[in-house]
């Protein structure tokens, strides 16, 4: 049915059956199998709904915000460097192309914000690559 729709044009009709799949599929699956396949079900959809790893880039932008909002940093070093903002250094945490200069600039004491921070470099990169596959994808189709 996919593949029909598809030869017909209808991209998105496609996508929707052959996400229909996956979930089906999924039922079928042990139980580590079946929460992998619900994670990536409301990550990414399967693939097939990366602006979904957008939505998620920006819910984490905010809690991370909120969180290196309400902590204080200390500076990396004695040189004056840039100020700080919690917003720019979230950011520069996520986005793992480039540079911020904030995730060099500052460190944390407080206990569990360090690990805070390495797991917002691991979701970035996760949640990154799947938003510029999605766009790699549609930017090729049209």
């Amino acid at each position: 049915m996919a593949s029909w729709y598809r030869k017909a044009g209808h991209d998105d009709d496609a996508r929707r059956v052959l996400l229909a799949k996956q979930r089906h599929r999924r039922r079928t699956l042990h139980p580590a199998g079946r929460l992998w396949g619900v994670l990536l079900d409301a990550a990414v959809g399967y693939g097939y709904r990366p602006w979904l790893a957008a939505l998620w880039l920006l819910a984490f932008a905010g809690l991370g915000t909120t969180v290196f909002g309400a902590h204080t940093p200390h500076p990396a070093g004695s040189a004056p460097g840039p100020g700080f903002s919690a917003l720019v250094y979230t950011l520069d945490l996520l986005i793992p192309i480039g540079g911020l200069g904030q995730r060099t600039a500052w460190y944390w004491t407080a206990p569990g914000v360090q690990q805070f921070a390495y797991l917002l470099i691991a979701v970035g990169w996760l949640l990154t690559t799947a938003v510029v596959a999605g766009v790699t994808r549609t930017l090729s189709r049209n």
